[in-house]
C-alpha cells in the first residue's frame, strides 16, 4: 500500500498564512490610537462665571467632547447659549444679556452644558 505524497510546500503555505493573519491582526491593534481607544467623556477641568452682570462665561481646559455656557436673563424665561466649544486652555464661550435690544438686560442664572466626545 503506497501513501500519498504531500508536497513540502503545503505545510510551508499555511504557515505563511498564519503568520499574515497574525501580522495584520499586530498591525490593527498597534494602529488604533488614543483616541480611538478611549470612551467617550464630557469635558472636565471646567469654570463658569459672570462679567460685570451681563456676560456669562465658561472654560474647560480638558477632557473630550464639547461644552457652552447657558445663561438666563432678567429679560427672558428662556435660556440662551453661547456656542460649542473644544476643551482647550484658551478659549471660552460666552453669552450676553446685555444687548442693543435690551440694553438693561443682565445674567441671572448661568451654567454649563456638556456633550461627550
Amino acid at each position: 500500500m503506497k501513501l500519498p505524497v504531500r508536497s513540502a510546500s503545503m505545510p510551508n503555505r499555511a504557515a505563511s498564512i498564519v503568520l499574515l493573519l497574525a501580522a495584520t491582526s499586530l498591525s490593527l491593534t498597534v494602529g488604533t490610537t488614543p483616541a480611538e481607544a478611549r470612551e467617550p467623556s464630557p469635558p472636565t477641568n471646567c469654570v463658569s462665571g459672570v462679567d460685570r452682570r451681563a456676560q456669562a462665561w465658561a472654560m474647560c481646559k480638558s477632557g473630550y467632547g464639547t461644552f457652552r455656557v447657558w445663561a438666563r436673563c432678567n429679560w427672558s424665561a428662556s435660556k440662551v447659549h453661547g456656542p460649542w466649544m473644544r476643551p482647550s486652555k484658551f478659549g471660552d464661550s460666552s453669552v450676553f444679556c446685555a444687548t442693543s435690544g435690551n440694553p438693561a438686560g443682565i445674567v441671572m442664572a448661568y451654567g454649563i452644558e456638556k456633550r461627550d466626545g
